[in-house]
């Protein structure tokens, strides 16, 4: 795998800052991976592209790119413009954001988190107004005029970046403009160059691989399909090779219509501008002729081991190495980080608190109950001594309970609240929040443990 390190080399953070009542998120953890100074080893010398002028990029100094869908992204995507940003500046590198414009996303609806604790509970707002069109690819929708009004109050500041960007060509265009220059206000980091999957294809050396595949498409597919074959984790299906038909890895998108899979029976309805990369060849794409260093969250870090498998048994390239940089950061919800609400074990605490006299501290009738156990598994089924031991142990566990009635209750007070606190729990946990709900303080959290990471 070409990476810059290896994953022994992986680096993690946590804020050490004094905890409070609500304290999941004073804590972001961040791994990186490897260290910095492999980073900086790759990003010592700048790569020859032409692909590079074609798309605006300097060519007179390395480029760290990274990258995601446009939409009000998590925490963990923040952490990777963090990085991105970092890593421009210590190396005298330019740092570039692609977006993949040509995935089928609709950034309208945010998920908001509304209440604490046993309030907690989720509201679905809707960012585009009603009768906004998006068609399959984002790419190839127009960009909204406006942007709904009756947002949620934590979402005003988004909605004003979003009208500020209704005049852009496409709706992904005016999300990830939008949301990156937001995102870089609120760090007080510099906004990185944004370039979109939709623009590649456009440059004469890299649609030299569409030609590529036109002129043996099976080879092309193969080495795709062998390659993600290779790394069954990651969740890619092989194209589908069928006789004449031989799917290809681009996306076909007409303006206004949803996109379409391209293979060797279609192909030639599209025209050059309406042919789009696919993940795998927008990543490789770049890793070959524009990035020094590419950095991916750790969906990205697994799944672009088959570009790299792919290119090198298809065309002889060999990617330039690629990071991984992830965070997990909470929403200060109600709940404490050292607190847990596991209903499993809650309900598996009452019943045994109901049969298992040791769980309140009454070992006597523990012993009891054990020596019954065991005088009524020394006995063959149908001895009628059984049926005498039985009752007796039953007379044991009805005393048991009567006299440590509110130790058990506590058991069943504890399962009653993790019941009715499990969803609020999962919420609280749960780190794909927008950043555009996180205070001042937990940004600046996150950016000291990826820069902490980093080092």
């Amino acid at each position: 795998m070409t990476q810059v390190g290896t994953m022994d080399d992986t680096h993690t953070t946590q804020e050490d800052e004094p905890a409070c009542l609500t304290d999941l998120a004073n804590a972001p953890s961040v791994s990186v991976a490897p260290k910095w100074a492999h980073w900086a080893s790759a990003l010592q010398n700048k790569r020859e592209s032409s692909a590079r002028e074609a798309l605006g990029l300097d060519v007179d100094r390395p480029i760290v790119m990274s990258g995601h869908q446009a939409i009000v992204f998590h925490n963990g995507i923040l952490a990777k413009l963090i990085a991105l940003d970092q890593a421009a500046k210590r190396a005298g590198a330019q740092a570039v954001w692609i977006v993949p414009d040509q995935d089928a996303v609709d950034p309208g609806p945010v998920r908001v988190p509304i209440g604490t604790r046993e309030s907690l509970h989720v509201e679905l707002v809707e960012l585009l107004p009603d009768g906004t069109v998006q068609p399959g690819a984002a790419g190839r929708s127009n960009a909204a005029a406006e942007i709904a009004t009756s947002a949620h109050e934590s979402l005003r500041p988004i909605v004003e970046w979003l009208d500020q960007y209704a005049g852009m060509e496409s709706l992904a265009q005016q999300f990830a403009y939008a949301t990156i220059e937001h995102a870089c206000e609120l760090l007080e980091i510099q906004t990185p160059r944004l370039i979109f999957a939709s623009e590649l294809l456009g440059v004469e050396v890299l649609y030299e691989l569409v030609e590529t595949m036109r002129d043996d498409p099976a080879l092309c597919a193969q080495s795709y399909n062998n390659a993600a074959a290779k790394h069954p984790d990651a969740g890619v299906r092989a194209l589908v090779i069928d006789g004449e038909k031989i799917e290809l890895p681009l996306w076909g998108c007409k303006f206004g219509e949803p996109r379409v899979a391209v293979d060797t029976t279609n192909i030639d309805s599209f025209a050059k501008d309406e042919l789009l990369p696919r993940g795998l060849l927008m990543t490789g794409l770049a890793r070959a002729y524009l990035a020094d260093v590419f950095i991916h969250g750790t969906g990205g870090y697994v799944y672009d081991q088959i570009s790299e498998d792919w290119f090198h048994d298809w065309l002889g390239i060999e990617l330039q190495p690629m990071a991984m940089v992830t965070a997990t950061q909470h929403l200060e919800l109600g709940f404490s980080a050292d607190e847990a609400v596991d209903v499993k074990h809650a309900k598996w605490a009452l019943h045994h608190a109901r049969h298992t006299p040791a769980m309140v501290g009454d070992q006597a009738r523990q012993q009891r109950k054990d020596d019954l156990v065991s005088q009524i598994g020394s006995l063959e089924p149908k001895d009628a001594g059984r049926d005498v031991l039985y009752r007796q142990l039953q007379a044991l566990l009805r005393e048991y309970r009567d006299e440590h009635n509110a130790k058990i209750r506590v058991f069943a007070e504890r399962a009653d609240h993790a019941i009715r606190l499990a969803r609020q729990y999962e919420l609280a946990k749960d780190r794909t929040w927008a950043f555009v709900f996180f205070g001042n303080d937990a940004l600046q959290s996150l950016d000291r443990a990826t820069r902490g990471a980093m080092s």
